[in-house]
């Protein structure tokens, strides 16, 4: 999996490419925890499930990096590992993920708030075997 930091004004932004579905999810909360974290935690000891429906990939990979943002910084769970299966279902694609996580702690360095991922410039593609996306988060 390779994370990319993006250059984008006012906003902060990555490219991830990963050889599975899953690992292109992943790298997508590996950006967005480097965008909040100096350190960001690699595991963690307390355990949360999601399970996440969308219409497409697109809005399944926002939904979850919202879900995510929501977890930091309204519940104070900081996710450092996930285990995420995407399928097809009757709700269109979904997403079911284990994360591992810690309490919200000062040593893992906040470099400030993530108000949410957008839509901006977003397409979640295969290309040569390889799924790729980049990802804008508002800040």
């Amino acid at each position: 999996m390779v994370v990319t930091p993006l250059d984008h004004t006012a906003e902060v932004g990555f490219q991830i490419e990963a050889k599975t579905l899953e690992g292109l999810f992943q790298g997508a909360m590996q950006g967005l925890l480097e965008a909040i974290f100096a350190h960001p935690p690699k595991g963690g000891s307390q355990r949360k499930r999601l399970r996440l429906a969308a219409s497409d990939l697109e809005t399944l990979l926002v939904r979850f990096l919202n879900e995510l943002i929501y977890l930091i910084q309204t519940k104070g769970f900081v996710p450092g590992k996930a285990r995420i299966r995407i399928e097809e279902g009757e709700e269109g694609v979904v997403l079911s993920a284990t994360l591992w996580g810690e309490p919200f702690q000062a040593a893992f360095g906040f470099l400030g708030e993530v108000k949410s991922a957008t839509f901006h410039g977003l397409a979640i593609r295969k290309e040569k075997g390889r799924w790729r996306t980049q990802v804008i988060l508002d800040v």
